[in-house]
C-alpha cells in the first residue's frame, strides 16, 4: 500500500512524499527508523523529486494512506 508522508519543517513550507509498506505501521517503522539512523545535524532525507530534507529541520510529521481511485 502506499501512505504519504507530510513533513513539517523548520522554516520552510512542509513537504510531502510517497512510501510504500505492507501497514501504516510498518511505513512508519520504516520511516522513523531511517530518521534514528541518520545524524540530526549532518544528514538528509532525500525524496523521491530529488528535494534532500535535513533530517534535523524536521520538526513533526504525519502518514496518511493514499486510498485507492476503485
Amino acid at each position: 500500500m502506499r501512505y504519504v508522508v507530510t513533513c513539517f519543517l523548520e522554516k520552510e513550507e512542509p513537504c510531502s512524499f510517497i512510501v510504500y509498506g505492507g501497514s501504516k505501521h510498518e511505513a512508519a517503522f520504516t520511516f522513523e527508523k531511517t530518521l534514528k539512523e541518520a545524524s540530526p545535524l549532518n544528514d538528509y532525507v532525500e525524496l523521491s523529486d530529488g528535494k534532500q530534507v535535513k533530517v534535523g529541520s524536521i520538526l513533526a510529521y504525519r502518514i496518511d494512506e493514499v486510498k485507492p481511485l476503485f
